[in-house]
């Protein structure tokens, strides 16, 4: 008999594997029928009987194949699979904890998947990877969200707001509210407890904090968590409408007036007063409730005209300020009469990827002096060769081939491209990167072209849609992410941040563009890390002597995300982490300013902190609503 089982088992999983679900069913129902409690081949019919597309037949075996195998650690995961695909997540987190105790070596991302289906369970099935929707947030605000100190706590500094204010007084903070906002009780009581944690550091001049709005009925929506300080998010999406705080004696010192009670004239005194450089801080709590609804349109174009001339007595070169959303702006910089930019592209072979990368690169420019260079890293298909000399004989002297065999190395090839170079400014692109309309590469030259700013980068995104890069958070991790990969391009994350142009720690390579004397004066791309993190480093070789690096919106591409490489099989990624991690190592311990503080450090797609692991632990519980145990009732 155990031969005979043996023998039907061995034959189904073969089946199974070719495809042959009908003969894997039927040898194992012959297996079940000879030995009724058959833990692995309830296991392998319940996957066979998923592949056919009867799922709650699948699940029944799988539960079979854990009530009579339970250690063998598979079959609670597979039914914890079905479990979630029918939205039943608390059943589901339970199965995929049994699944981790059985299957010690696979456990901590089992566990970590465990967790995430409990909070999915808590959050009524909301999917947090697809941003943080409206029972996510009552149920952080219920049971997560730090709670604000008692509003009847005395202050200890005098508060003042402007309007029964005839002149200065010698202290204090001047409190800045926007119309119809709502301070929460206790937020002044929080910023002092936050000041008085800040350990002799300086004393800053201007606080901001998070906010979000009321709905009808009185309940909190839309959380809006806001980054540390940089400036081009700043004038994407200004923040400091609805609450802000200013130290009076400061304001004393700069000699400047008291601000006007018309919300529009005020938009432009914080501007004015922004040109003073402040210290400013970030207080990392939702402090007030904005305005209920989006300002009027009116309004927006005043706020547009304010901006503007803010930019320009700032001297940017700044061409368009359009309101965009519900309380956003469309910039647009002034590009120079003539502009050159060599556009570099490595490739090897993949024909199918480089012939739309060229055609769309051709389509959607035409305003720029452009050069192509591909960097053919030892092509050897016929088609590869076919396509470099047609694309040789339509664009002749625009476009030029170099060869440069061996070894895969992106910074090497890029490099050596870049150095020979005559061009304002370098645009280096994966050959998996198509164009998708006009007016991209202008955008990215009209940030690349600012003294201020280092590298620019494009929003990609991947062939359904979603984004694949926004922008790259530094210290995500441990190490570096990209930020709301996974998300929809609309999404409404941080007030949908990645639609606004915004600074950010790094961009990608696959498409950065960067003036070439400040590319060659700080060496290039290190061409000891031939693959992974050589843009990250870059970006933060520049960041440290002080420029700024952007994501422009109006620069939005396709992106076949290492389609002409084996992303998952690299030998090189935990090698170039760990060189990144010796060279900026404190560095990749913080993602300020550019990532929310109240956001989590280790997930992109924006989750509150307190959303993700290690947060939920305590102990070696997984720790629920109250501090009852995950899974208690």
């Amino acid at each position: 008999m155990p031969v005979m089982l043996d023998s039907l088992l061995e034959n189904a999983r073969l089946a199974l594997e070719r495809g042959d679900l009908n003969d894997a069913e039927t040898l194992l129902q012959r297996c079940l029928q000879l030995e009724p409690d058959h833990g692995a081949a309830h296991h392998l019919l319940g996957k066979t009987l998923l592949a056919m597309g009867r799922p709650e037949e699948a699940l029944h075996h799988q539960r079979c194949s854990c009530r009579c195998d339970p250690a063998l650690g598979w079959n609670w995961f597979a039914a914890a699979e079905l479990l979630q695909r029918k939205q039943r997540w608390r059943e589901a987190a339970d199965h995929l904890q049994r699944a981790a105790d059985a299957l010690p070596t696979e456990q901590p991302w089992i566990e970590d998947l465990a967790r995430q289906t409990w909070l999915q369970y808590h959050c009524g099935g909301e999917d947090l990877s697809r941003g943080l929707g409206p029972a996510a947030y009552q149920y952080w605000i219920q049971y997560r969200e730090p709670r604000l100190p008692d509003p009847a706590v005395p202050l200890l500094d005098p508060w003042w707001q402007p309007e029964p204010l005839k002149e200065w007084p010698r202290d204090g903070w001047l409190l800045l509210l926007g119309d119809q906002c709502r301070l929460r009780p206790g937020a002044l009581q929080a910023v002092e407890q936050w000041l008085a944690e800040q350990d002799g550091k300086a004393t800053p001049h201007l606080i901001y904090a998070d906010e979000d709005r009321l709905s009808d009925d009185g309940s909190r929506l839309d959380p809006w968590f806001k980054p540390g300080w940089c400036d081009d998010s700043f004038w994407g999406t200004p923040w400091l409408d609805s609450f802000s705080a200013w130290s009076i004696p400061w304001l004393r010192d700069r000699q400047l007036p008291l601000p006007p009670s018309d919300p529009q004239q005020r938009f432009r005194w914080i501007l004015n007063a922004l040109h003073q450089k402040p210290v400013i801080a970030h207080v990392a709590q939702v402090l007030v409730h904005g305005p209920p609804g989006p300002i009027p349109a009116a309004e927006c174009w005043d706020r547009a005209a304010a901006l503007r001339d803010h930019l320009e007595a700032g001297q940017e070169a700044i061409k368009t300020v359009e309101p965009m959303g519900a309380a956003g702006f469309r910039l647009q910089w002034a590009l120079p009469p003539r502009v050159s930019c060599e556009v570099i592209i490595p490739t090897r072979d993949r024909a199918e990827l480089l012939q739309p990368c060229l055609q769309r690169l051709w389509d959607t420019t035409s305003h720029l002096h452009c050069r192509v260079t591909i960097v053919d890293n030892g092509s050897q298909e016929p088609a590869t060769q076919t396509l470099l000399a047609d694309w040789t004989a339509r664009l002749g002297p625009g476009l030029r081939v170099m060869a440069d065999p061996g070894p895969f190395n992106w910074s090497r090839l890029n490099n050596r491209a870049a150095r020979p170079s005559q061009a304002d400014l370098l645009l280096f692109m994966n050959n998996d990167v198509e164009a998708i309309r006009p007016g991209w590469l202008e955008a990215m030259a009209g940030q690349a072209l600012r003294p201020a700013i280092g590298c620019v980068g494009a929003v990609l995104t991947y062939p359904d849609g979603s984004l694949q890069h926004a922008g790259i958070v530094v210290g995500m991790a441990g190490g570096a992410d990209h930020a709301y990969r996974g998300l929809g391009v609309e999404h409404p994350v941080h007030r949908g941040r990645s639609r606004f142009l915004t600074n950010w720690g790094a961009v990608t390579g696959a498409c950065l563009m960067v003036r070439r004397e400040l590319f060659l004066r700080h060496g290039g791309f290190d061409e000891r890390l031939p693959v992974e993190f050589n843009d990250v480093d870059f970006c933060l070789r520049l960041g440290a002597v002080g420029y700024r690096h952007v994501v422009t919106p109006e620069a939005v591409l396709l992106h076949r995300e290492s389609q002409s490489r084996d992303a998952q099989g690299s030998t090189t990624a935990a090698a170039a982490l760990e060189r990144v991690r010796r060279r900026w190592k404190a560095r990749l311990h913080a993602t300020s300013p550019w990532w929310p503080a109240a956001s989590a450090r280790n997930s992109a797609d924006g989750r509150p902190r307190e959303f993700c692991p290690p947060g939920w632990w305590l102990g070696d519980r997984m720790v629920g609503p109250q501090g009852q145990p995950w899974g208690s009732s």
